[in-house]
């Protein structure tokens, strides 16, 4: 079986995703590591999530994404804005700092990627066969959770067309 690790970084890469899962959480909070969970779980273990786990979910990874992940992202992006005014000599010796709190910022992801399939490895889930059924209900319930008032949020077509080519 693939890894989350593998998978995510094969659909996220693909044409289009990192946009869509870019401007789903920057627009609506939607956290993309969990997205891409939703992804996995129903392609590759084949597990159609309920709102229920979706809750238990962002419980589990809650900590180290409001305490670690968004904090660095933060910084990431404040310091991107912050290169731009220095002077050439500078910019390439902050860029190099940048590059490594991004790298900090990917191993926390990481962090973030080994609870969830921790979650899922302890919930003792047995697969299903529709994979395709339980990407479009994961991802549904994922976005629905999101949802405020009577904005809906953009389905992420290219996601789900990468995430069923990469299993």
């Amino acid at each position: 079986m693939v890894s989350f690790r593998d998978f995510s970084f094969a659909v996220y890469t693909a044409p289009g995703v990192a946009d869509e899962c870019l401007r789903l959480q920057d627009d609506h909070g939607i956290d993309v590591n969990i997205l891409l969970f939703c992804a996995y779980a129903a392609v590759v273990a084949k597990v159609m999530l309920s709102a229920q786990d979706l809750a238990e979910l962002d419980r589990e990874v809650a900590g180290i994404r409001e305490g670690v992940v968004v904090p660095l992202r933060v910084c990431r992006r404040a310091m991107k804005q912050g290169i731009a005014t220095l002077g050439p000599e500078q910019q390439n010796e902050a860029q190099q700092l940048r590059t490594r709190v991004k790298e900090i910022e990917l191993a926390a992801e990481y962090l973030e990627q080994d609870r969830l399939v921790a979650w899922l490895t302890a919930s003792g889930r047995s697969a299903t066969d529709a994979s395709s059924v339980a990407l479009g209900s994961n991802i549904g319930l994922l976005l629905s959770r999101h949802r405020r008032g009577d904005r809906i949020l953009p389905y992420p077509n290219d996601l789900e067309r990468a995430a069923l080519t990469s299993a």
